[in-house]
């Protein structure tokens, strides 16, 4: 009751999307539709709660079945007064194929970070568990750590890199990474540029997927009344599987929209931001920066 009483503050932001893909040396393209969203509430003696949420629908050319994608998570902690904090998060990704099921993959562990004077720096490590199961013995294991800087004035740069392992006893490790830079600078009161670079890895199949991407993002509020921004942004990721290599370029829009006091720096659905806010395993933090 005496947390309740306390004075709060909430803010968050969501971005509504639309991306088309054009996969190299077929004629078949990719049209998505994307939903993100991001809520914190965070009450002056320290307590901090958050919420993000994911959603995707692909249509392919050619192909009936559409995909749909839905990834959630929510977290909780507390805020030192030396700019330390600590707290736990729980994370949900679901693949659904239309006609064919889904798959779904469950992550839970600890976080810790430190913010002072626009630097922030964090790290977590928790396990996942999938569904359907993965062959008896075999443990999920997620870890990591992210930067982030922002400057007076109107930069931000970061970078990120994670780690999920598979390991069971009498066999290889899997070892499935990810790692990415990112930035995004005001050039002026109205307009935004920003850019991201990652690469996901999977060691025992020799499998590499490089995604960058470089948008811009204009603040519609300067000359409407609208609190909202729009966002372009140019994308192109390279994936290769035991020495065959494939690309696909990417063309994605976003309507971005504040809700409350920190908003957002660049349109949640971009490169950029799959790297300066990343999810707590490898796996889902390199979907989000792929698509």
């Amino acid at each position: 009751m005496p947390s309740l009483s306390c004075a709060q503050e909430f803010s968050g932001a969501i971005t509504l999307g639309y991306s088309a893909s054009d996969l190299s040396d077929t004629a078949t393209d990719v049209d998505t539709m994307t939903f993100d969203g991001r809520f914190g509430l965070e009450a002056d003696n320290g307590l901090h709660f958050g919420a993000d949420i994911s959603g995707l629908k692909a249509d392919i050319d050619g192909v009936s079945e559409d995909v749909n994608e839905t990834l959630a998570g929510i977290y909780g902690g507390i805020r030192f007064g030396n700019g330390a904090a600590g707290g736990l998060y729980v994370e949900t990704a679901e693949l659904d194929i239309d006609g064919l099921g889904d798959v779904s993959l469950d992550s839970y562990g600890l976080m810790a970070g430190y913010e002072a004077e626009g630097a922030r720096v964090s790290g977590f490590y928790g396990i996942s568990e999938t569904d359907p199961d993965l062959p008896a013995g075999m443990d999920i294991a997620d870890f990591g750590a992210s930067f982030s800087y922002t400057g007076s004035e109107g930069y931000t740069i970061g970078a990120s890199a994670q780690r999920t392992e598979l390991s069971a006893d009498g066999m290889p490790d899997i070892d499935i990474d990810f790692a990415g830079i990112a930035g995004s600078y005001a050039v002026s009161p109205g307009w935004t540029l920003f850019g991201g670079l990652s690469d996901a890895s999977i060691d025992l199949i020799d499998t590499d997927l490089t995604t960058v991407g470089f948008g811009v993002s204009y603040d519609l509020s300067t000359v409407t009344r609208a609190n909202a921004s729009l966002s372009l942004e140019l994308a192109r990721s390279e994936l290769e599987v035991a020495g065959v290599q494939g690309d696909a370029d990417t063309v994605r829009l976003g309507l971005s929209i504040p809700l409350g006091g920190r908003g957002f720096t660049v349109p949640m659905n971009s490169v950029a931001d799959a790297v300066l806010n990343p999810r707590h395993n490898a796996l889902t933090s390199a979907d989000l920066s792929t698509f």
